[in-house]
């Protein structure tokens, strides 16, 4: 009998493990970091810009602050999850913002020319992922 029931439980793990090898909600996502752009501004203000803009765009945003960081995040269209990381730099020329882009599944062209346009930011800078 206890044979038996062993033989069961180890049948039973087998399949349990095998299931969860397969199941892709388990796999590792990738996530990369993406272009950046350094543009004229405060936190604040670029910060908004792009809250203002991506909302339009019909995108449920969210934001925190992690530190000096300011991070926006949601997803694309396409399915591709993002974070916009901003951080303060004070330049020679004044403050200025960097954002950087971080994405997964190999990131979106569209929509880093959509940050570009709501940012007013040539699209040659960083624009390469």
């Amino acid at each position: 009998m206890r044979r038996c029931l062993g033989k069961a439980c180890a049948g039973v793990l087998f399949l349990a493990m095998a299931g969860c090898t397969l199941d892709s909600f388990l796999n590792r996502q990738i996530v990369v970091w993406g272009p950046k752009v350094v543009v004229p501004g405060t936190i604040g203000e670029v910060s908004a810009k792009l809250r203002e803009g991506l909302s339009e765009a019909g995108l449920l945003l969210r934001t925190n602050r992690m530190g000096s960081d300011y991070r926006i995040s949601s997803q694309w269209k396409s399915g591709v999850v993002f974070c916009l990381h901003l951080k303060q730099m004070n330049d020679v020329d004044g403050v200025k913002t960097r954002v950087r882009m971080q994405w997964d599944r190999g990131g979106d062209q569209e929509l880093w020319q959509l940050i570009l346009k709501i940012l007013n930011a040539p699209s040659d800078s960083g624009a390469a992922p």
